[in-house]
């Protein structure tokens, strides 16, 4: 679903750089952002703390494609994000569906990603291109695959995106530049100064049924992570998963890295969610 690989308009490229990478070595990619739904009074209150003021930026924002639009709040981290919505403001969710947006490091890497998922794997993937719409003007904005599935009742999902050039020129970078790894927070830096602790998503649990499971599994494996007992992973994040005999898959904590020590302590969000915090660490909780 269209709707579901949801994405903040600053999002652009991070960590490594590709040229000179084996066609059979995963390309690199990081985990961009997670969203979330939640219920409409959770959602009305879910970044009220004063502490987030420290942690990251916090806003509220509208996103129109071609393709449709969504609404929701945003915690901005340096180099990763967390998108919030309630369920009308994304078209055909559920509250506790959830997302894993991944993103590639440089220009091109999603070509080689889906040529070898498709090799590798036999799987069948499909490719969208989105296109922003801002006052008017349409523009190419990011590519993305995902696992083709006709199951538009699933409770989770992920894909990997990749900005295109178009959007990266008329943000201000080069055709030399585009050629190489573009950080993110090299990118806001031409926006603003962040000041804000939260620096990246590095881990990820989520509870699964046999059937889910099955798509998160192929769609990891797609993407180049590598699968060790009930963990997925690469040099950027870990993803964790427990099997329970439940109708949906729901997130159970996310962890992000800081770049501040902060006093132990434990804020309550929600009645379903919750935010345990010590030192360069902080992690959302989130309850069955």
């Amino acid at each position: 679903m269209r709707q579901t690989i949801a994405s903040f308009s600053f999002v652009l490229l991070l960590f490594l750089p590709s040229t000179n990478i084996a066609q059979n070595t995963p390309q690199p990619i990081y985990l961009n952002h997670i969203f979330f739904v939640m219920d409409s009074n959770a959602y009305a209150h879910v970044f009220d703390s004063t502490i987030f003021k420290k942690l990251a930026f916090s806003m509220v924002n509208k996103t129109t494609t071609t393709e449709g639009s969504w609404y929701g709040k945003y915690l901005l981290g340096r180099d990763s994000y967390f998108e919030v919505f309630y369920p009308t403001g994304l078209k055909g969710s559920s509250v506790d569906n959830f997302g894993f947006g991944f993103m590639t490091t440089t220009s091109g890497d999603i070509d080689y990603i889906e040529t070898q998922w498709k090799s590798e794997h036999k799987d069948s993937v499909k490719r969208d291109t989105s296109v922003e719409v801002n006052n008017g003007h349409s523009q190419p904005w990011f590519y993305s695959i995902a696992l083709y599935t006709v199951d538009s009742s699933k409770s989770g999902s992920a894909w990997v995106m990749e900005n295109t050039p178009s959007i990266l020129k008329s943000s201000g970078f080069s055709d030399s530049a585009i050629k190489k790894p573009i950080l993110w927070h090299e990118f806001m830096g031409k926006r603003m100064k962040n000041t804000k602790s939260f620096n990246k998503i590095i881990a990820v649990e989520f509870i699964t049924n046999k059937k889910e499971l099955d798509y998160f599994k192929k769609s990891f494996l797609g993407f180049g992570l590598t699968q060790k007992h009930h963990t997925f992973y690469n040099e950027n994040v870990k993803i964790t998963y427990t099997i329970k005999d439940i109708p949906t898959s729901k997130l159970k904590s996310v962890e992000i890295e800081l770049t501040d020590a902060y006093n132990e302590q434990t804020l309550i969000l929600s009645n379903k969610l919750s935010m345990y915090i010590k030192d360069k660490y902080a992690t959302f909780l989130f309850a069955d």
